[in-house]
């Protein structure tokens, strides 16, 4: 199975090494348009192949798109000093367009990943510009904020953040909404549930944890410049989920024609994810807060796409 990674900066190349790592493709094609970049990365990570199992690693074109079964697009630039988040959609859109432009003659018929920032707005971009159905586009969406709030719920309560069931829907960013009424550990609600000798969260706590993840990718930006383990690990989970032909329930981003009073707009929401790409987006249950939190969500994100001229 063969992944085509666009892009091989931090998170591209570490991408291709965590799927290595994980035995998850046998086949991964670095494409960048520093092509001596990607070269160079294709080397390093071939150079340990004799502690893979038969994986091939190669620089190419995007001509290697063709036989791929999931393209992964992580090409794009950071936030400028004194740059608005408007400035960086913009720069990043245009980049995108580039990107798909490229794809466009080889494309096949693969499964699109989308992590390039800001990500449902450029995973809506990908949905209008390239000739594929949109559940074949898939952004990478609240898969890691998900993951970060499993995190700080298990550092909060003691407990292996495995055991958690808790998800953040939404944008990929400022407006995300943790659902609070159907986190749980066990078959106990997060909300109830109370350590020995101590209280359950009340509304005080539940927003510090939620500023925290919205702040945590913030965090490690700003003491080691950029974020890509965490990025590669949850692509990483949602490409073997289409590999393996899973039909995993991930929270990605992905097209919304309709979504109760949500319309045409990318955004993410719990979907069976398998070899097809998204199956279905799940319905689910929010409460009136988390509701009206979604809907601002999607506001947010249809403002940015109305202003870049989508």
């Amino acid at each position: 199975m063969k992944v085509a990674i666009i892009g091989a900066g931090n998170v591209g190349a570490t991408l291709a090494y965590t799927l290595l790592l994980h035995d998850v493709a046998s086949r991964i094609s670095l494409i960048d348009m520093n092509r001596e970049k990607a070269l160079g990365e294709a080397l390093d990570l071939a150079h340990g192949a004799s502690y893979l199992d038969n994986a091939e690693i190669r620089a190419e074109g995007y001509e290697g798109v063709a036989d791929a079964d999931v393209i992964a697009i992580t090409a794009g630039r950071g936030r400028k000093p004194g740059e608005s988040r408007l400035d960086l959609a913009r720069g990043n859109a245009a980049i995108m367009e580039d990107v798909l432009a490229g794809i466009t003659p080889h494309y096949r018929g693969s499964v699109v990943i989308v992590v390039s920032n800001p990500m449902d707005v450029l995973t809506y971009v990908a949905v209008k510009r390239l000739p594929a159905p949109p559940s074949k586009i898939i952004g990478s969406g609240t898969s890691l904020d998900s993951s970060r709030f499993r995190f700080l719920l298990g550092q909060e309560f003691g407990i292996d953040p495995r055991n958690i069931h808790a998800y953040v829907i939404g944008e990929h960013g400022d407006s995300s909404v943790p659902v609070w009424s159907m986190a749980s550990l066990g078959q106990i609600p997060v909300t109830r549930y109370a350590p020995p000798g101590r209280q359950a969260l009340d509304e005080a706590g539940r927003e510090r944890i939620h500023q925290a993840v919205v702040m945590a990718g913030k965090e490690v930006i700003q003491r080691k410049g950029a974020t890509f383990y965490a990025v590669a690990l949850s692509v990483a989970r949602i490409i073997e989920a289409i590999l393996h032909d899973e039909r995993s329930v991930l929270t990605v981003s992905s097209y919304l024609e309709r979504f109760e009073d949500i319309a045409d707009v990318c955004l993410s929401l719990p979907a069976v994810v398998g070899r097809e790409g998204i199956r279905e987006v799940l319905p689910i249950v929010l409460d009136t807060t988390e509701r009206g939190q979604l809907a601002a969500s999607a506001a947010a994100l249809k403002d940015i796409i109305r202003q870049l001229g989508y």
